[in-house]
């Protein structure tokens, strides 16, 4: 006796690959952002006596966004990576989306992901490794 599983609708592709392109185009903009805060950083650092307190912390602002949008990105990837079957709801198993919030290491991103989805959405599994920043 087989088994067939019921064919996968073709929008589950669809979202993936649009996943996937936005995780993409959100890594670019993290890159750039990052290289317009290095750039920032070497054209303050050759003034040493004109830095300004406020201006180290916008720029400790601008690296936090960077790794906020790489978590984003990384999300997105993982997310769109899983096979669409696994987005169906089983009892007692995972799901995709709940499995790549749970690998934020940004504590403060991961709960307002989680905040975001009303906290009930997904039964997230704590990361094995949070920072705080």
């Amino acid at each position: 006796m087989s088994v067939h599983k019921a064919a996968h609708p073709p929008h589950l592709a669809e979202i993936a690959t649009f996943l996937n392109a936005t995780a993409t185009a959100l890594r670019d903009t993290a890159t750039r952002l990052e290289r317009t805060t290095s750039h920032i950083t070497e054209y303050i650092t050759a003034r040493p006596g004109l830095v300004e307190r406020h201006i180290i912390v916008a720029l400790q602002d601008f690296d936090r966004l960077q790794q906020e949008f790489t978590a984003f990105a990384d999300v997105l990837s993982q997310a769109s990576a899983k096979p669409g079957e696994t987005w169906l709801r089983e009892e007692g198993s995972g799901h995709p989306a709940g499995d790549a919030i749970a690998t934020v290491s940004i504590a403060d991103l991961k709960e307002r992901l989680v905040r975001s989805l009303d906290g009930s959405m997904f039964d997230l599994a704590p990361a094995a490794e949070e920072v705080v920043f």
